[in-house]
């Protein structure tokens, strides 16, 4: 698999395990830490784990954070198991 700008969009989205944990509401506290919380995007299917507009995603919900791999490598908040930081350690991004 290629990686950074010569990876294609089917690639990059290939990267992701379905896990749903960065659909969660996120809180940053006055120390800059990120709490988590079980609020699920209003979008998400809490079962499948799956986006239920995921096609349109930015259009319906502009807030959506569409990650690419210079996000990935700088947010904090994607949690360890994220197949994007997996990714990242591997050195594939």
């Amino acid at each position: 698999m290629s990686s950074g700008p010569e990876m294609d969009q089917q690639q990059w989205e290939a990267l992701c395990e379905q896990c749903g944990l960065c659909c969660f509401e996120k809180i940053e506290d006055e120390d800059g830490r990120i709490l988590f919380t079980s609020t699920p995007c209003r979008y998400l299917d809490i079962t499948t784990r799956r986006c239920k507009i995921y096609k349109k995603r930015f259009k319906v919900f502009p807030e959506c954070v569409q990650l690419t791999p210079e996000l990935v490598k700088e947010l904090k908040w994607l949690h360890r198991s994220c197949g994007y930081k997996k990714a990242m350690r591997k050195g594939i991004l």
